[in-house]
């Protein structure tokens, strides 16, 4: 027999229109696993590891146009660039983490009491988006007087302003994307991530047909966040509203969100904003040796990060609605993990060289040991994307920031040794993910460990309590 399908998020005693089939939405959440699981649930993680990989192909398009464009110099101020205002968009990724937990667990709610709503007030989360962009904006605004100089140079320090309207912007594609995947809107998340990529790559590589100028260059990084959103938007306009009022209230909200943006804050400085993070340590001056290494780190890290990246939140979303699971699917996507870095770590040792003077002209003066090393410590990171979105799914959000934060300080910390930059960049990027890991899976021992202790004293007081007549 089939299994049926759950009821949708506006279904309602009160008679109110459910969401028609002109919007095809809230699909099970995909179950890979089940042979019985309707096809259009198993489809949707092909859609959206599809997107995915669209998205990572552009991202090495655009990597490998603006490097031989305008050399490792010029690339060495873009990545900067990038680095500051994908800093942003990582932090802001928190943002996105609480909207997708919030979204399914109102989901969950109101398809276990379908016939009885459960009563209070909702909280929007494209409200709550729009003030939380113009916070971002002026923030990053402000704090450029720190930061722009010292990283871009006093004569590209103007891209600061760049950066503060596309994090704003950032902000409302974050919180739509955690409604689609906490919702179930499993195609309209996989069109906004794939159109995002695309139209990136399309603008950057017409702007460098005409002109090597960083600021339209900047202007055609951040126009795919309103772009991607507003077509993806107008697809299923009544089901984003609705499907975005959680049951959660502003303070909660906020709170909630807090503490994952200080998590995402401690992951963008691992993942986005690490170039940022060495550009302080090489100097504005040295724009081109910095290039080859950022360049470096960007593709060595792209074949793990960018799938878990852009899958996160479907993971919490996987880990949410199947907890009995949470195990046997880290372990697999550990193994998965281990398998992709070895195969990598093999192929960077033997044709890293090679390949990245073919691709990129002689200016690439990296070894292949430094390829390797790269390339291992991004498995590391990767691991830690998984274990940290298992104990999100777990509403554990102290454990989850204490994880990343973990591994932020002691890669800032390891950026400190006296080695060369490479071999600095490459033992931080390896170590701290490694003790942010150890603490997300030591810590879900102990939170288990705990619910069980709980559990079986309660039961106990339970057995030896005198019986009623």
């Amino acid at each position: 027999m089939p299994r049926s399908r759950p009821p949708t998020i506006l279904s309602r005693a009160s008679g109110e229109r459910p969401i028609t089939a002109f919007e095809p939405l809230n699909e099970p959440i995909p179950d890979y696993e089940e042979a019985s699981a309707p096809r259009s649930a198993r489809s949707s993680v092909v859609l959206i590891l599809a997107a995915t990989a669209i998205s990572g192909i552009a991202g090495y398009v655009v990597t490998w146009r603006v490097y031989t464009e305008v050399g490792a110099a010029g690339y060495g101020v873009f990545s900067v660039f990038w680095s500051a205002l994908f800093l942003v968009v990582g932090v802001l990724f928190g943002l996105q983490q609480e909207s997708t937990r919030a979204t399914a667990q109102t989901v969950r709610e109101t398809q276990q009491a379908v016939d009885a709503p459960a009563a209070g007030r909702r909280t929007s989360l494209w409200a709550f988006a729009a003030v939380a962009a113009v916070v971002v904006a002026v923030t990053v605004a402000l704090t450029s007087l720190l930061w722009a100089v010292p990283s871009l140079g006093a004569a590209n320090a103007g891209l600061a302003w760049f950066v503060a309207v596309g994090a704003g912007l950032n902000c409302l594609v974050a919180a739509a994307s955690g409604v689609m995947a906490g919702a179930g809107m499993w195609r309209q998340l996989a069109t906004i991530v794939a159109l995002d990529g695309i139209l990136r790559v399309i603008g950057v590589v017409a702007v460098l047909s005409v002109t090597h100028d960083i600021v339209p260059l900047a202007v055609a990084v951040i126009l795919p966040f309103p772009l991607s959103l507003a077509i993806v938007f107008l697809t299923a306009p009544r089901a984003l509203v609705q499907n975005a009022r959680v049951a959660l209230g502003v303070r909660a909200l906020v709170a909630n969100t807090g503490r994952t943006m200080l998590a995402a804050s401690a992951t963008a400085v691992l993942i986005n904003g690490f170039p940022l993070v060495l550009s302080f340590f090489a100097g504005p001056e040295n724009h081109s040796d910095l290039g080859s290494l950022v360049l470096a780190v960007t593709l060595t890290r792209a074949p793990i990060l960018v799938p878990l990246t852009a899958l996160s939140s479907f993971l919490v979303s996987r880990f949410s609605h199947h907890p009995e699971r949470t195990a046997r699917t880290i372990a697999l996507l550990f193994a998965g993990i281990a398998v992709v870095i070895l195969v990598l770590c093999g192929a960077a040792w033997l044709w890293g060289e090679p390949v990245m003077h073919l691709v990129f002209g002689s200016q690439f003066d990296l070894s292949a040991g430094v390829l390797v090393a790269l390339i291992a410590s991004s498995g590391l990171i990767g691991a830690l994307f998984v274990s940290g979105s298992a104990v999100l799914a777990r509403n554990l959000h102290g454990l989850y920031a204490a994880g990343w934060v973990a591994a932020s300080v002691v890669t800032l910390a390891l950026l400190f040794v006296p080695l060369p930059l490479a071999g600095r960049a490459a033992l931080a990027l390896a170590a701290g993910p490694a003790v942010g890991l150890a603490v997300h899976l030591v810590g879900m021992k102990l939170s288990r460990g705990s619910v069980s202790s709980r559990r079986g004293a309660a039961a106990e007081a339970a057995s030896s309590s005198p019986a009623r007549p």
